[in-house]
């Protein structure tokens, strides 16, 4: 039973079309994107870094978020910065946007 539905899932998966080919029934759109229209994110080392420094102006500027909060960010930032050093580049991503977003759920709330 299990060889069946082993042989009919690489069945199926080899008459699937290619994901990186350009047909004519879904066209590639030619025209170039402005930065506002889309903001395209890499797992890369670059991006660490660049979520990394808005975190840190963020935490440096004047705010009213609850010192927990801020704790609890500082922490996410710290074990993001890790992860990225240590080449676990999306891992270290998530949690830097985690604390991007704790902090601003957090603007404009009273200590």
């Amino acid at each position: 039973m299990r060889t069946i539905f082993f042989l009919t899932v690489l069945v199926l998966l080899a008459n699937l079309p290619s994901i990186g080919r350009a047909d004519s029934a879904h066209p590639v759109p030619t025209t170039p994107m402005s930065s506002k229209d889309l903001v395209i994110t890499s797992d890369s080392n670059a991006y660490c870094q660049q979520l990394d420094q808005a975190l840190s102006e963020k935490i440096r500027l004047p705010h009213s978020i609850p010192v927990g909060v801020m704790e609890d960010a500082r922490l996410l930032q710290k074990r993001g910065e890790i992860l990225c050093g240590h080449h676990h580049v999306r891992a270290g991503i998530e949690r830097l946007r985690r604390a991007l977003l704790l902090l601003k759920k957090h603007e404009g709330s009273l200590q």
